[in-house]
Formats: C-alpha cells, sequence, structure tokens
C-alpha cells in the first residue's frame, strides 16, 4: 500500500501531465480508448463522420426508446452493426475501385474474380453482422411486445404503441396527396367458400 507521502507525490506529478499538446499527438492519441473484447466500443476511424454516429445513435435511441439496461445493450448493439455495415459498404465500393484500376483488368467480372478471396472474406463478414442485426432486432422487438402485453394486462389498456419517428416534415402539396380512397362497397358471400 503506497505511504500518505507516495500519494500526495502522485497526485503533484499528476497535475503536471497535460496530455498531448501539439496536433500529430492529438491526432495519435486519439486512437488511446480503442480496445477489444468486452470493452470495444463503436469506433469512428479515419474518414467517418463522428456526427454521423452520433446522429444515428440519437435515431435509434428515439425509435426505440430503451427502458432498462437490457433493452439499452440491445439498442447499442444495432447502432454497432449498422455501423459497421456502412463501413463494410465503403470498404466493398473502395474494394471495387482498387480491383477494377488494375490494368490488367478487363471486366468487373474479371475483377471480381481477381479479387475473389478478399470480396468472399468481405461478404462473409457483411452477411454475419446482417444476421446479428436482425436477430438483435427481433429479441428487442419480442421483449417490447411482451413489456407492451404486460402493461395491457395490467391496465386493461392497449399500451399505446410508440408512434416512430417523423424523419422529415414534407409541406402538404396537392401533387403529393393521394388519391381518395374509392368507396367500399360490402363484398358478397359466396356460399362455396364456406367452411
Amino acid at each position: 500500500m503506497a505511504s500518505e507521502a507516495q500519494l500526495a507525490a502522485n497526485r503533484r506529478n499528476a497535475q503536471l501531465s497535460t496530455g498531448p499538446s501539439s496536433s500529430t499527438g492529438k491526432a495519435v492519441s486519439r486512437f488511446n480508448n480503442l480496445r477489444t473484447g468486452i470493452y470495444a466500443k463503436v469506433t469512428v476511424i479515419p474518414g467517418e463522420d463522428a456526427s454521423e454516429l452520433e446522429q444515428l445513435i440519437s435515431d435509434y435511441h428515439l425509435q426505440f426508446q430503451p427502458a432498462n439496461p437490457e433493452q439499452r445493450y440491445l439498442v447499442d448493439s444495432l447502432v454497432h452493426d449498422e455501423w459497421l455495415l456502412r463501413r463494410y459498404r465503403k470498404v466493398e465500393a473502395s474494394l471495387w475501385e482498387f480491383a477494377l484500376s488494375n490494368a490488367d483488368t478487363q471486366s468487373p467480372g474479371e475483377a471480381y474474380a481477381g479479387q475473389l478471396k478478399v470480396f468472399n472474406s468481405l461478404h462473409r463478414r457483411i452477411a454475419s453482422v446482417q444476421r446479428s442485426y436482425n436477430n438483435t432486432l427481433r429479441q428487442l422487438h419480442q421483449i417490447q411486445a411482451d413489456r407492451d402485453a404486460a402493461a395491457e394486462s395490467a391496465t386493461g389498456q392497449p399500451h399505446a404503441a410508440t408512434p416512430p419517428p417523423q424523419l422529415a416534415s414534407v409541406p402538404h402539396s396537392p401533387e403529393l396527396a393521394a388519391p381518395p380512397a374509392p368507396p367500399s362497397r360490402p363484398v358478397p358471400e359466396n356460399p362455396a367458400l364456406r367452411l
């Protein structure tokens, strides 16, 4: 165990450490928080926009409104998976650009064949993340449906489902208005179709 003198010295030394001051040092230290395993977070790598990630997180939390840590985990997992899918789409576009820029390549088919191992690896990762996204979304919907059913049975009234957020306000325009629905007519019953 550290003595009081050592603790005081550590506190004084900590006051002297202010982190990197140069732009190069700050750029390098920006990635200090990247970790693997259970500490991994959704990361923004060079070429990605941190504000896009923040908007994505906000949109998902607004849409699903997680009510407890389990639901927050599932929503965060959805954000992570979508962010990875966006990244992988950019990687695929870059891979096509690289493969087609090769002087020996005459067609997209030849470009694909020339980079087949890389394309296949990328497509496996995309498929894996899409499965993860779909499974997580299914699980979140089930948890929220169970929550709504429990609230309905407890109160005897249907639980008001959270409406999806409005993405954009579109001004009303007669050109964009849906055509009026045709008047409904009763359908005559066919006795041959009765069971």
